[in-house]
């Protein structure tokens, strides 16, 4: 691509163009012709060239309508670009069966973007994202880490968690202040939770995670604590697993969960 076109800081972009990345990445998709694509914000087209060349089912979501122009004079007929907000597109009107999304996320719009992932997973085979490092680590982080918070449990909920490689800053132009890396999410075919109980859990979550020194006894109202396994434990210190089991004693007791404020 030989265009001039300046990156839009508002908009979060840094165009990825070390053509060795690149490849590692289009391996990593490993995409094959049957394949239903989404692009999330595809920029200049650095993933997009070797995508389209593996399939034909392509969209891409691009906010920035210059960089729609671009795509469309570069690509033609082989592409379906759309200037829409990746935010406040219905993901159910893509396409007409299960699909792969892909994207290099700016780090304003990824904790909305994967919470959108999440009420949309039915639709979706896998995802594949480039986000900024200390966000994925926060997002596939095990309990034990610094890095393991609600962040963490909630995505994990719902999904496999990979992260294959970082990326140096110098791969980018103009090269960001971070690193970024590449990872998958992958839905879970069962969910540990109920329905009926995710948002009881999710706020539960939240609360014990609120003060992170604090032991899990001394975030929320119980009574007799003796009665809880890992009570005495701070948050970051229970896999999602004991988390779950923690919630489900505290309301088969009847207690409703509150904040110790």
């Amino acid at each position: 691509m030989q265009d001039k076109l300046k990156p839009n800081k508002k908009l979060g972009q840094n165009f990825l163009i070390n053509k060795f990345t690149i490849n590692t990445i289009i391996e990593i998709l490993n995409i094959s012709n049957n394949d239903l694509i989404l692009e999330v914000g595809p920029g200049k087209g650095a993933l997009t060239e070797s995508i389209i060349k593996k399939t034909n089912s392509y969209i891409g979501i691009e906010k920035d309508n210059n960089l729609c122009n671009i795509l469309r004079k570069n690509y033609k007929n082989k592409i379906d670009i759309r200037n829409e907000d990746i935010l406040k597109i219905d993901f159910k009107n893509l396409y007409k069966e299960k699909y792969k999304i892909v994207g290099n996320i700016p780090y304003n719009i990824s904790s909305k973007l994967l919470l959108k992932c999440i009420e949309y997973k039915e639709e979706i085979t896998d995802i594949h994202f480039m986000m900024q490092k200390e966000f994925v680590d926060r997002v596939i982080s095990k309990h034990g880490n610094k890095s393991y918070g609600r962040l963490s449990v909630l995505i994990q909920l719902f999904f496999i968690t990979e992260k294959y490689i970082d990326i140096h800053p110098a791969d980018f132009y103009p090269p960001p202040k971070i690193y970024s890396s590449f990872m998958s999410l992958t839905p879970r075919k069962k969910i540990l939770l109920k329905k009926n109980e995710i948002n009881d859990f999710l706020l539960f979550s939240k609360l014990i995670f609120n003060t992170r020194r604090k032991k899990i006894k001394n975030c929320i109202n119980l009574g007799d604590e003796a009665l809880y396994d890992n009570i005495e434990k701070r948050a970051e210190e229970l896999s999602i697993e004991e988390m779950i089991k923690l919630y489900r004693d505290i309301k088969n007791d009847g207690k409703s969960i509150q904040n110790c404020g």
